[in-house]
């Protein structure tokens, strides 16, 4: 029977190996064997699990599921929002810290950022009620703290090394976001922020070197990136706007 690599299966299926590893350690997929592979029958169970963890189900729902025989309601990325939410309003700085990173390891990073953090983020910023400010401080250091611990993380394994370079921020905590994303692809990030009105010049060697825009690109950066990317350099535009702009 053939056999596939945990990157070929991550590739397959879109998941992370971290959180390949935190699956078969809850019990829902079967634990691959040393130097075997895995198995195709085994794509079938992790294809299961991605499909199920992208509704927002935590692992021991689903691990509930898998023994009842059938799939029952769940609330879904709501929940973890409002868990962050109570604990923003509530919680202290440990316990805010362990949601996120209980969060963090159940799920690939995409959905983390996608569906729960970026979500939040934009709620916090356009709430208005009492309070709000100190919860949006306490969210972007809890972001800031999630970052660090990725990152370090990342370093300690010699991952894939990326320049994350901000050239224009309309809200940080959103390229803080995108570094947590990105590391939990498997790249190792190093982030150029805030923005400047000049060009980082990039001293260390880099696989790939992203240039994220929140609010355009200006000219004298839009004439780097062209000149970069004629050279062949691994270069390119990331973020919510990369418009030219006149400043």
């Amino acid at each position: 029977m053939k056999t596939f690599s945990t990157e070929a299966i991550c590739a397959i299926t879109g998941s992370h190996p971290a959180c390949i590893r935190r699956w078969s350690k809850a019990g829902l997929i079967t634990i691959q064997h040393a130097q075997a592979g895995w198995k195709s029958d085994q794509i079938v169970d992790i294809y299961r699990v991605v499909n199920l963890v992208a509704s927002g189900a935590t692992l021991k729902e689903i691990r509930h599921w898998q023994i009842a025989g059938k799939q029952t309601f769940t609330p879904g990325w709501p929940a973890h929002r409002g868990e962050l939410l109570w604990q923003l309003e509530y919680g202290s700085d440990r316990s805010l810290a362990r949601a996120m990173r209980q969060i963090d390891h159940d799920y690939c990073g995409d959905d983390y950022i996608y569906r729960v953090l970026r979500p939040l983020n934009k709620w916090l910023r356009e709430d208005n009620r009492p309070g709000a400010q100190n919860r949006l401080t306490r969210f972007h250091a809890a972001v800031l703290h999630r970052a660090h611990c990725v990152m370090r993380h990342a370093k300690r394994n010699n991952m894939v090394p990326v320049f994350l370079e901000a050239i224009s921020v309309s809200d940080e905590t959103d390229v803080w976001l995108e570094a947590i994303r990105l590391t939990r692809q498997g790249f190792k990030v190093e982030l150029a922020n805030p923005a400047t009105d000049k060009p980082d010049m990039v001293s260390l060697p880099y696989e790939h070197h992203l240039l994220w825009c929140a609010t355009g690109i200006s000219s004298s950066h839009h004439s780097a990136f062209l000149k970069k990317l004629d050279a062949g350099e691994p270069i390119r535009l990331c973020g919510p706007d990369t418009r030219i702009t006149l400043s």
